[in-house]
């Protein structure tokens, strides 16, 4: 019994003091983004980029502003804010945070952290056409007004040729479906937001539209 006890006072001592975190054993990494609002002659708008063509990943897809954590960053806010004036050309002082959405953890990985901020000087954005094709700005009065479509996804998983399927009883080599999940797209004069960009704009106009519908 003595050694049970020690033994649950060593694993408290161990994990009582450890914050819950989040498993990152299949590789996942984190990233930050902006949702920017801005100022325009049709009151405020969600401002959006266009990724360049000669990026590797999503080339032309439209996104928010926003990168992956470094090790050195001082936090996720920071995150945020760095990137964005990396790719828009705005200084830090140009950027008001207004709070934090709710993080986004995808099934291919990023967990993305997402912040909603006001951009002071949009007339000052030279975006970087390494990363940057375009950007445009969406009125939050359209936005409130015109409810994205909702289309279904699929997951699924199949074991690889290493899997030990005989110690799995029941278990084959096809695909075998697991859950489904929501896509949404907003379509504006020619431009198609979808993918966690839209996620990610859905639950921000979900959460805070009582706010908005004041000002919009």
């Amino acid at each position: 019994m003595a050694d049970m006890e020690r033994l649950m006072e060593r694993l408290y001592e161990k994990l009582h003091r450890r914050p819950a975190g989040i498993d990152r054993m299949d590789r996942l990494w984190e990233a930050a983004v902006l949702l920017p609002i801005v100022k325009t002659e049709e009151g405020p708008a969600v401002l959006f980029e266009v990724r360049a063509k000669t990026l590797k990943r999503q080339p032309g897809e439209i996104c928010f502003p926003g990168g992956k954590y470094e090790c050195d960053d001082r936090s996720f806010e920071f995150t945020a804010i760095r990137e964005t004036c990396e790719e828009l050309g705005l200084l830090e002082e140009d950027i008001e945070i207004c709070g934090e959405l709710d993080s986004l953890v995808t099934h291919m990985g990023p967990i993305i952290h997402p912040f909603v901020g006001l951009l002071h000087h949009p007339e000052k954005i030279t975006f970087n056409p390494d990363e940057v094709e375009e950007v445009f700005t969406v009125p939050l009065e359209w936005l409130l007004n015109n409810e994205p479509m909702v289309c279904g996804m699929e997951l699924a998983d199949r074991p690889l040729e290493d899997f030990p399927l005989e110690l799995v009883p029941g278990r084959d080599k096809d695909w075998r479906y697991r859950k489904t999940y929501n896509v949404y797209f907003y379509q504006y004069n020619g431009y198609v937001i979808w993918g966690l960009t839209a996620r990610m704009l859905y639950a921000f106009l979900k959460r805070c539209k009582p706010v908005l519908n004041e000002f919009a």
